[in-house]
């Protein structure tokens, strides 16, 4: 049996009232990395009302619910990530708006969410069309880059192996409800690192006496970002950003130890490596130098994350057969942004789209803003889209 694009959208009409309350609901009360208590337990108990089996607590507060029409059929699996940002929310106007001080959906990972659970409401109705056992996986943790690869150590496909992986990300940059489709490298690796140097404090009349570590810091920084302008090939896209830095308490005391950190984006294996030495070098030299000391510390976040060609490609041919109202979009760049969807394509070929969400001026804020929202109309698209991915024959 085969579905029409008229049914499928009957469908989808069906569950959007449900998929923004929902949203509105998580938008409203936003869980940190690692915190996602409350929104796994709304998420398995809607999967289980849905007649879905749910298995919790993995990798943290994951959870993996699943459709299983014949236990020698091949399995499709779909992510959503679940985690807000220690952002505070600053849209006045909006009547839902986090109800958490400092913490907020800014990246609109309560869109995917929602999304999500409104694609098992639509698959479960359809459920006489499925070709495929289904599974959904809810993950935490995605913004600090560790809830991906804690699910996959806990085994969230130890039972299962699907052939295919899906993904979608909230994009303001595109019209709403369009879909950006893009072959091969979507995301950009991405690494963090702290930096801490020691040294002798004292007054800040006698800086002879001391070492003076801001000004080190001033040096090593100012370095670090001139790697990319001129050690690296500039056809190679590669980003380096230094985010917080904290050293001293007074204006008129050197300190003894001072504090930074940043993130490192690229795209390409050979010059991460370059880069990633040649930041090692420059942080321990300048620092003796002035006679400071410094401990470096890098920590992979996420690999690049590339599509596989012929998930993006089969994944287009259902959008223009089942989706023919809505744009499909090339995406001419990949982003230099992180996701730790690639750590489930190492395993598993999928491929993550991006869902247009803005419209008006006030959903076209970009992710990470204090004032980041979206078109909600626009997560039909995504329902919509899931939905055909899991009809496929």
């Amino acid at each position: 049996m085969k579905i029409n694009p008229k049914q499928l959208k009957k469908c989808i009409d069906s569950v959007m009232e449900n998929v923004i309350k929902t949203r509105r609901q998580l938008h409203r009360h936003p869980e940190l990395s690692g915190a996602e208590k409350q929104t796994a337990l709304l998420v398995a108990k809607q999967c289980r009302e849905l007649g879905l089996t749910v298995q919790e607590g993995i990798g943290g507060y994951g959870v993996l619910a699943m459709i299983m029409i014949d236990d020698k059929r091949p399995w499709l699996a779909f992510r959503a990530d679940m985690d807000a940002l220690p952002i505070q929310e600053k849209s006045p106007d909006c009547s839902y708006i986090s109800a958490v001080d400092t913490v907020s959906h800014s990246c609109g990972h309560d869109a995917h969410t929602a999304i999500l659970l409104g694609t098992i409401q639509a698959v479960v109705q359809l459920k006489q069309f499925l070709h495929y056992n289904l599974a959904f996986v809810f993950q935490p943790a995605e913004e600090s880059c560790k809830g991906a690869s804690a699910m996959l150590r806990d085994g969230v496909f130890n039972h299962i192996t699907p052939s295919y992986i899906y993904a979608l990300h909230v994009y303001p940059y595109l019209p709403a409800g369009s879909i950006g489709l893009r072959e091969g490298a979507m995301c950009a690796a991405a690494d963090m690192f702290d930096v801490e140097l020691k040294g002798h404090g004292g007054h800040a009349a006698r800086p002879h006496e001391c070492t003076d570590l801001i000004l080190i810091a001033t040096h090593i920084i100012q370095a670090l970002h001139q790697i990319i302008g001129r050690r690296i090939n500039p056809l190679h896209p590669a980003v380096l950003t230094i985010g917080q830095i904290h050293g001293g308490h007074a204006g008129n005391v050197l300190p003894e130890s001072l504090f930074f950190s940043g993130t490192l984006r690229s795209l390409h294996t050979e010059v991460h490596e370059e880069i990633r030495s040649r930041m090692d070098r420059i942080i321990r030299q300048t620092a003796e130098l002035w006679g400071a000391t410094a401990s470096f510390t890098l920590r992979q976040a996420t690999p690049v994350l590339s599509n596989n060609t012929q998930a993006i490609h089969e994944a287009t041919a259902l959008f223009e057969a089942y989706l023919p109202d809505v744009d499909l979009i090339q995406i001419q760049e990949p982003s230099m942004g992180g996701e730790d969807f690639a750590e489930f394509l190492h395993t598993t070929p999928g491929c993550l789209f991006r869902l247009g969400t803005g419209g008006r001026p006030e959903t076209r804020y970009p992710l990470h803003h204090p004032c980041f929202n979206l078109e909600e109309d626009s997560m039909s698209s995504g329902v919509a889209a899931f939905t055909a991915l899991a009809l496929q024959r």
